[in-house]
């Protein structure tokens, strides 16, 4: 009977796989393919039907061509390709910032799963540890186990009878039997602790099964997060493309704009009317600008930054023989004009103002640059630099912003050079100072009354 019991243990010991493994929470699914994201969908069904509406416009364009068209009626056209244009820039805009939204949050879940693998794995070889000390405590006990039985078989068993008649007397009779005694209730002790040891062995299979199949689990979860982030990030740069494409042609068209313009009679209805659309453009980012430097900028009466080495007078922006061709407040038609316009001449008199240096006309920190050659509202490419104290500077039309959003500069250096980007009829700086009073309102205020042109 022993050894039938002996012979069963060893089958199961060598059935077993020294494997293991732990349970390991659930996670969140993770998001769906780009094109099963309702918000998006949205997005580009309302992308797409502008697309139709500008190319429908462009067929219509193209069909009158050949007719006789006023120069209101250009404009109109223009107006609306302009207005369809924009409003799938602000389409993309937010669908740019819910694909950088996603792709974050999958980036932390994808950081969140590689935790999980790794922790698996690392409670996968904790439990082989542990799988191979009791496989060799096994081996022990069923060595010994075999041994005494072994030892048994061999010697035979004794029945009482015989331990009875092999004693001289009762004293080694009852001496005799306890020894027997001891040794079958050592046999059974290394008997239930073989089977205890099989039972934990069991344990820890079941334990490995059920951390495979987690395992497996992870990594098909974590496939799948790597798989949208390529479909999100594909779609990001797919969406910044398409925006720049589309800040491009509203540059074109308002240069399409302003060369209608330049045609009209001064005095004509088309022709203030143009003015006012115009108008209207520069003060919606005017607007812009100045719940920006609400939200972001210095206020008055803040201390400036150590690091911007702010000695409290501004230098003038541009060197060399500079010309002031448009001041503060208002242009020479009446409209407004919160800035001065600076040129530089050569002693002709000429405009050679394209790619001279514009400087920072003191320390701070740009809070914002934007460099991307479009339309931006008529200021083209542009910068604004926080000075402290709540007060700004902020240049426009630039050929190239050399400087980016945050970082710190130091008076005169250069921050980029003369250009005609955005609403402009030719090279020059425009420059502008505004101050964000204590109470959070801002003022764009005389930039002469900070910097004196030094050829004046």
């Amino acid at each position: 009977m022993t050894k039938r019991i002996a012979k069963r243990l060893l089958c199961l010991l060598l059935a077993l796989v020294c494997v293991a493994a732990v349970a390991v929470p659930d996670h969140p699914q993770v998001y769906a393919d780009v094109e099963d994201d309702e918000e998006l969908i949205e997005m580009r069904r309302e992308y797409d039907k502008l697309e139709k509406k500008i190319a429908e416009n462009q067929k219509n364009l193209a069909d009158t061509k050949q007719s006789i068209r006023t120069n209101e009626q250009k404009l109109d056209d223009l107006s609306d390709e302009i207005s369809n244009y924009e409003e799938q820039l602000e389409i993309l805009s937010g669908r740019i910032s819910v694909l950088n939204g996603d792709i974050s949050d999958l980036r932390g879940r994808i950081q969140s799963t590689n935790g999980d693998i790794d922790e698996i794995n690392g409670q996968i070889a904790e439990v082989e540890q542990k799988t191979a000390e009791t496989e060799e405590l096994m081996e022990q006990t069923r060595t010994t186990l075999l041994a005494r039985l072994r030892e048994s078989y061999m010697s035979g068993e004794s029945s009482q009878l015989e331990l009875l008649l092999s004693s001289t007397d009762l004293v080694t009779y009852f001496t005799r039997k306890e020894l027997v005694t001891r040794v079958t209730e050592n046999d059974k002790a290394l008997i239930q602790q073989l089977t205890a040891q099989v039972h934990e062995l069991e344990e820890l299979h079941a334990q490995l099964d059920a951390s495979k199949a987690a395992l497996e689990e992870k990594k098909t979860q974590l496939n799948n997060e790597m798989n949208t982030l390529e479909a999100r990030e594909a779609d990001l740069k797919s969406s910044r493309s398409a925006e720049q494409q589309k800040k491009n042609a509203v540059s074109s068209k308002y240069e399409q704009v302003q060369g209608v313009i330049n045609e009209l009679d001064k005095d004509s209805a088309a022709y203030q009317k143009a003015i006012k659309m115009q108008q209207a453009e520069r003060e919606i980012l005017n607007r812009e600008i100045d719940e920006y430097i609400r939200a972001h900028a210095s206020s008055e009466g803040d201390t400036p930054d150590e690091s911007y080495n702010n000695d409290g007078n501004m230098m003038f922006p541009v060197k060399g023989n500079t010309y002031i061709t448009a001041g503060y407040p208002a242009y020479s038609d009446g409209s407004a004009h919160w800035g001065i316009d600076i040129v530089v001449r050569d002693s002709n008199g000429n405009n050679v103002s394209l790619n001279n240096p514009f400087y920072a006309a003191q320390g701070g920190e740009v809070i914002l640059a934007l460099n991307d050659g479009s339309w931006n509202h008529g200021f083209g490419n542009y910068c604004i630099i926080d000075h402290g104290d709540g007060v700004m500077t902020l240049y426009g039309h630039s050929n190239n912003i050399m400087v980016s959003k945050g970082q710190v500069v130091q008076k005169g250096q250069q921050i980029g050079v003369i250009g005609s980007t955005g609403n402009s009829t030719g090279p020059h700086l425009h420059f502008e100072v505004r101050v964000k009073r204590a109470d959070g309102s801002v003022d764009r205020v005389q930039p002469l009354n900070y910097v004196s042109n030094p050829n004046r």
